[in-house]
């Protein structure tokens, strides 16, 4: 039946969007389905393009975390865009539609438009679609077949489904429904499928390019007893003076740096409390690990500022202002081969020389702990502002934000230059050098403490298509290659 009820209808319950997204894409790879894309990785218009094994057709799916209504306009406009996209297709190359929402207003209508496929409730869809949609979708309606509108309708699986009803329904989908292999199931999931004929083994290897990178820290850390009660009064004291990376928590001061009568930090604690703790032994405690990870961001901080890098507190990132005298974009040179280039991360956009508005590529970057190292983890964004240094909020920045998300902008191949550029650009020890492999640095070198040393692959059973940002935490190991045949992202780019 197109319409699947899942769970009992209640009122919604706290949810996140795209959190609810990766639910309903687990639950249809427990039910037999693919991930193929995602408008994350391919700024695909749908939410995630998935396939089912032995069947060429695809199925786009658009997941809401809300209550939907066939009253609603913005709604309808978005089904239109589907519709459109189905109709002006030739039947071999049409999609299924999968819809997924917490609930729906009016499951009466619904039902006689997705599920008993009534001529008259379908066609006042229509109109009211039409109506809500631009001017040329409307004019590419008018001219399509009936009997093709229908088939969308037919063709539409409707799903409704709360998070908590989605993870209980996953349990109870029985062990011989062909599933999706994770690094610790692939054989089993390929012992099921052979249930099924002669379908080819599920099981495919690839190298995963993660944004992180690994971080050579130093192995104790410096605590000393301070009578200032917050790092501005310390910074007041000497206004001119670049510190280094550290933490006031509790009373006391927390650095990797050294704290005696000739270090900078040994000013502002009382030395006879200074103590040296091991940090492998030290981050132990939860706590205890979140108060390294506040020294390496703070460290990081140092490291943006230090380049002229601005930090907007409201995306957490890191971006360029404009020139205060002049209009002209800001660009830098690297090297992502062999070759110089020239990379603007500041510019404005004209129509006739008249400028509408600025465009920053920015960056998220932050320390965190995966496998008992710690790593940085680079993120690319896009900023927009209205004089470039003043950031958009709200709705239009969304709006830019979605428009360069689905435009070549966006690519794979762009996301994995913009990875390298910031890591080589910020870090700028990797600039010549590459991926490097470093030793520890011993107390009392003149070198930074603290280093970005070379970045993670993995060879995993996994698609790259599936967002591995929150699942990272999920791999149970990581596999270094070996030096000889290492592939890394500098040779593939």
């Amino acid at each position: 039946m197109p319409i699947w009820h899942i769970g009992k209808r209640r009122e919604a319950l706290t949810g996140n969007s795209e959190v609810y997204k990766k639910q309903i894409a687990r639950f249809l790879e427990k039910r037999g389905y693919y991930l193929k894309a995602s408008s994350y990785v391919e700024a695909t218009f749908a939410d995630y393009i998935l396939t089912k094994k032995g069947e060429t057709r695809e199925y786009w799916l658009e997941a809401k975390a809300t209550t939907i209504s066939l009253g609603d306009s913005s709604f309808l406009s978005q089904l239109g865009k589907y519709l459109v996209e189905y109709v002006k297709r030739t039947p071999a190359n049409r999609f299924r539609m999968i819809l997924a929402c917490y609930n729906t207003r009016g499951s009466r209508l619904f039902e006689q438009v997705f599920d008993r496929f009534e001529s008259e409730a379908i066609n006042d869809i229509v109109i009211h679609i039409a109506k809500a949609s631009e001017l040329n979708e409307r004019a590419s309606l008018g001219k399509a077949n009936p009997l093709d509108i229908r088939k969308f309708f037919e063709d539409t699986i409707v799903i409704i489904a709360h998070p908590f009803e989605l993870q209980i329904a996953q349990e109870k989908i029985t062990p011989s429904a062909p599933i999706s292999p994770t690094l610790s199931d692939a054989e089993y999931a390929s012992e099921v499928l052979s249930k099924f004929g002669n379908v080819e083994p599920l099981q495919e290897s690839d190298l995963i390019y993660l944004n992180i990178f690994l971080l050579n820290i130093p192995k104790i850390l410096y605590i000393g007893k301070t009578p200032y009660r917050s790092p501005k009064a310390i910074f007041n004291e000497k206004p001119h003076v670049s510190f280094p990376a550290f933490r006031l928590e509790n009373g006391k001061l927390h650095s990797f740096n050294e704290m005696n009568t000739n270090s900078l930090l040994g000013k502002f604690v009382d030395l006879n409390s200074v103590a040296v703790v091991n940090v492998e032994e030290f981050d132990e405690d939860e706590n205890n690990r979140h108060l390294v990870i506040r020294i390496l961001n703070k460290w990081v901080r140092n490291e943006c500022r230090n380049l002229g890098l601005w930090f907007d507190y409201r995306t957490r990132s890191y971006f360029f202002p404009k020139a205060l005298n002049n209009d002209n974009p800001i660009a830098v040179v690297w090297t992502p081969k062999s070759r110089r280039s020239k990379r603007e991360l500041t510019k404005p956009m004209k129509t006739n020389d008249r400028i509408n508005y600025w465009v920053h590529r920015a960056v998220e970057i932050y320390a965190k702990k995966f496998w008992g190292n710690y790593y940085i983890q680079i993120r690319p964004r896009w900023l927009f502002s209205s004089d470039g240094r003043h950031l958009f909020e709200g709705e239009k920045a969304d709006r830019l934000d979605r428009a360069f998300r689905k435009s070549i902008y966006n690519r794979n191949l762009n996301q994995l230059y913009d990875v390298l550029f910031w890591y080589r650009y910020i870090f700028s020890e990797t600039d010549v050098f590459g991926n490097l492999r470093l030793h520890e640095f011993g107390e009392g070198s003149d070198k930074r403490l603290i280093r970005v040393v070379e970045q993670v692959n993995v060879e995993s059973d996994r698609k790259p298509h599936v967002e591995l940002e929150e699942e990272i935490e999920k791999f149970d190991k990581i596999e270094l290659p070996e030096p000889s045949f290492a592939k890394t992202l500098d040779e593939f780019l």
